[in-house]
């Protein structure tokens, strides 16, 4: 599951340096204009993303501040790697 996870952080890095390259270095075109509209769609997903997780799961996971973080920039991905990280969380507060 860790290396589908650091796959899927890649790609999500790429997508985002993709569309982030698109506001410093604007595409020609209408290319400017939909890898705009790319970007707020996907930071709406990934927020609506994030507000479901944290009241959904608000009393069944343990959160840390990177967790909200990891949600808004890699989406279900950054989900799955919380979920992964649970058990070792729990036994880091059983100390």
């Amino acid at each position: 599951m860790s290396a589908a996870i650091w796959l899927g952080r890649f790609l999500f890095a790429l997508v985002w340096g993709a569309l982030l390259a698109n506001l410093v270095w604007p595409f020609p075109g209408k290319g400017f204009a939909l890898f705009l509209i790319l970007l707020f769609v996907l930071l709406a997903i990934h927020l609506l993303q994030l507000l479901m997780f944290a009241s959904a799961y608000r009393h069944f996971v343990q959160w840390r501040r990177g967790d909200y973080w990891q949600i808004v920039v890699f989406g279900i991905v950054g989900w799955f790697a919380i979920l992964n990280a649970q058990p070792q969380r729990e036994q880091e507060l059983k100390r």
